[in-house]
């Protein structure tokens, strides 16, 4: 590319954050509090099961009528489209993911929103992309600084942004890309802060460690096969509920609200499980409740999101991933209290221990994961459990074959 192709890129790639700023308002500080406020006023009332059920059918209609690719989760679309050496998303696919998850979302089903916003901000880069008419590797380069805006904008960590562009959606470490991909992760979180100060995705408190010695050790890595084990009933789960609901010789536009239905049942008896979780993500420190609750919400969110998911429900992974891991971590480390008090440690720290482990496992990204909360907590001195608890699931559950979460080919997201 010649000098002024490459000031066109570098001037797009900065606007990138832009789209993925309003698109991260629009859905937490609207979706996400519309559900949170439809869930709590029906929480008790029978009504709470048609719920989704309702939200169901209406996805299954727009999926049906409008584009099925918008349906799950829409992060390995993008990594399709960069494996294919094509331009690939399309302006319909964009209309319809942002109404599929919307309704998805704001009727109580188990799903995320930054896979979503992820595929909605490079859905635009994809549009001046190819209006601009830029060159395939240039092209491939505004798709993957676009997921790093987005990822950026959401959890206002842009180092981790930037790893994770380059370690899960392009896979491209060249000086070039790098330069391009921090560039649009730094625009989106500098107009986050611009536009919105105090804004936290995640809780924002001091984690006490008064010793981290060879016990708690011990304790870590029996804990990171734990959560490897928790990654491996998470993505088995979610790819059984899709092969069920896929082989369910009903009409598709049906399939979204028996899932829906089924969703609206857990719900009734544990509401916690419906939406994205974010309220309990956001105030995590102040869960103080009995073990046996926690042990409920944490395996009847991994049912309601595979139900959601599975049944062609729209939406992300990344919330409800997050969440598995963190009371996966909090629920270990309550119990390490109680029996084993010479090995325990911090529930807090080592529910971020989990958060890491699952992201790591499941989303093929150890050092994203790492940095993420190194850059949310920063907490320097415990960066070896932290690298501890990211390396082994990683490892582990590559030994076990299991492919990432994100894998086109898994959830037949090929273009």
């Amino acid at each position: 590319m010649n000098y002024k192709n490459n000031l066109y890129l570098f001037i797009v790639i900065i606007l990138l954050g832009l789209p993925a700023t309003i698109f991260t308002h629009l859905f937490f500080f609207l979706i996400d509090q519309i559900s949170i406020n439809i869930i709590n006023y029906f929480a008790n009332n029978i009504l709470l099961i048609f719920i989704p059920a309702i939200g169901g059918l209406i996805v299954g209609y727009l999926l049906n009528y409008g584009t099925l690719t918008a349906k799950g989760h829409g992060v390995p679309l993008l990594i399709s489209t960069i494996k294919s050496n094509e331009k690939g998303l399309t302006k319909k696919d964009l209309h319809y993911e942002g109404l599929a998850t919307s309704f998805t979302v704001i009727s109580g089903g188990s799903v995320g929103l930054v896979g979503p916003i992820i595929e909605l901000t490079t859905g635009i880069s994809d549009i001046i992309g190819r209006y601009l008419n830029f060159e395939l590797k240039e092209y491939q380069i505004i798709i993957g600084s676009a997921a790093a805006a987005s990822f950026s904008a959401v959890f206002m960590a842009p180092f981790a942004a930037t790893i994770f562009s380059l370690e899960v959606i392009h896979k491209d470490w060249s000086l070039k890309n790098i330069f391009y991909t921090i560039s649009a992760s730094f625009s989106s979180f500098l107009l986050m802060n611009l536009i919105n100060p105090g804004y936290e995705y995640f809780f924002n408190f001091e984690i006490l460690i008064e010793g981290f010695g060879r016990n708690q050790y011990i304790f870590l890595i029996i804990f990171t096969f734990l959560i490897s084990l928790v990654g491996w009933l998470f993505i088995n789960t979610l790819v059984l509920s899709e092969s069920i609901f896929s082989k369910l010789d009903i009409p598709f536009y049906y399939k979204p609200a028996c899932g829906g239905l089924l969703v609206g049942i857990v719900g009734y008896f544990y509401f916690e499980v419906l939406g994205t979780g974010s309220n309990i993500i956001s105030n995590f420190n102040n869960l103080d409740t009995s073990i046996l609750f926690i042990s409920s919400i944490l395996i009847l969110k991994i049912i309601a999101t595979s139900l959601s998911i599975g049944s062609g429900g729209s939406g992300g992974l990344f919330a409800p991933m997050i969440l598995t891991g963190l009371l996966s971590g909090f629920l270990v480390g309550k119990i390490g209290l109680i029996f084993w008090p010479a090995f325990a440690i911090n529930p807090i720290f080592l529910a971020l221990c989990g958060l890491v482990g699952i992201l790591a496992g499941l989303i093929k990204a150890p050092i994203a994961s790492i940095i993420l909360v190194l850059e949310l907590f920063y907490l320097p001195n415990l960066i070896v459990p932290i690298i501890l608890a990211s390396f082994i699931p990683f490892i582990i559950l590559n030994l076990m074959k299991v492919r990432s979460i994100y894998s086109p080919e898994l959830f037949n997201k090929e273009l």
